[in-house]
């Protein structure tokens, strides 16, 4: 279902999509964040709901209903995936550039579209540009800057982001629309129900386009214990993983010359993620069953050995617990 004014901008400049999915306590701070935007030019939001169950569909239909001219919403009528949420609202983008920002992350930067904008209107060759960003640890309320405008690449930007040596926030994100048109297969997104947005647009686009990170910070980056792109229970993140492989499997057929799919490789990073967090939640158990599964795929790290002695492991994770509590 659209949700659309007759009254909605005939020309904007910049689309900005949100993708949400419940964060009923969040979303309205990162609209907030989009509308305070200064700039001299207009704007659109488009914010797709992939069929939340916390009531926040009320929220959206408030700031629609506030801000006919600037705001579409779009309600998915059943859960279908963030990364076909996603590709879903850029099918509807109208302006020369998109812009993204989760419903759990917000612009603290009111000029930031005013600034990218600038910068690809004067410099054609790149065609995704990002920013610096802060961290926000919402359990702590610490928040971090976090610069990677420093960051020096020795491999093409392609092998850079696959290899997941490419840091960025999405919410810094800003794309040319006519590139996003050409290149990227937004019906696969939906299709398959891509959980994946961001990871993949990067590796399709980086094939095509420059990327540059402006020296500046822009957006804050919302870090929870627990949200769609990062569940906490076992089951969970197998679910997710094995859907996220599926993405991954498919990027590496788009460019068989360049990317090689892992199967064994990404299984390894599957259990070593799991194995991860039977030592956060001090479960031997847990840890010897996924350590046993690596060791199976012929790997072999120090939770690994670890997990073979029960006290081991108690004392490594202990360990672990206290140097991240500094």
């Amino acid at each position: 279902m659209i949700i659309q004014s007759e009254s909605i901008l005939t020309d904007p400049l910049v689309s900005v999509v949100i993708p949400s999915y419940n964060r009923r306590d969040t979303v309205s701070k990162t609209i907030d964040s989009i509308l305070d935007q200064i700039c001299n030019f207009e704007f659109e939001i488009i914010i797709g709901d992939d069929f939340s169950t916390d009531n926040v569909r009320n929220v959206l239909l408030d700031y629609q209903k506030k801000y006919p001219q600037k705001i579409t919403l779009i309600f998915q009528e059943k859960n279908i995936g963030l990364g076909a949420n996603w590709a879903t609202c850029v099918k509807h983008c109208r302006g020369k550039y998109i812009a993204n920002c989760d419903n759990d992350d917000y612009w603290h930067n009111s000029e930031k579209i005013q600034i990218q904008v600038d910068f690809l209107d004067a410099n054609p060759q790149y065609g995704v540009l990002h920013t610096n960003y802060r961290n926000h640890n919402r359990e702590t309320d610490e928040i971090k800057e976090v610069v990677v405008s420093n960051d020096v690449f020795d491999m093409p930007m392609q092998k850079v982001i696959f290899t997941g040596k490419f840091r960025c926030c999405n919410a810094t994100i800003m794309y040319r629309k006519e590139l996003i048109d050409k290149y990227l297969p937004l019906d696969d997104y939906i299709k398959y129900q891509f959980t994946l947005q961001d990871w993949n647009t990067w590796i399709i686009l980086a094939a095509y386009t420059e990327f540059y990170c402006l020296p500046v910070s822009t957006a804050t980056f919302g870090i929870e214990t627990e949200s769609i792109t990062r569940p906490k229970t076992y089951n969970q993140i197998e679910v997710r993983l094995k859907k996220e492989k599926e993405c991954y499997k498919y990027v590496c057929q788009l460019f068989p010359n360049v990317l090689l799919f892992d199967e064994k490789g990404y299984d390894s990073y599957v259990n070593n993620t799991l194995l991860n967090l039977a030592f956060r939640k001090f479960d031997y158990k847990s840890a010897r069953k996924y350590a046993n599964l690596i060791f199976a795929l012929g790997s072999r790290n120090i939770k690994v050995i670890c997990s073979e002695y029960i006290l081991l492991f108690y004392l490594y994770a202990f360990l672990k617990k206290m140097k991240s509590s500094k």
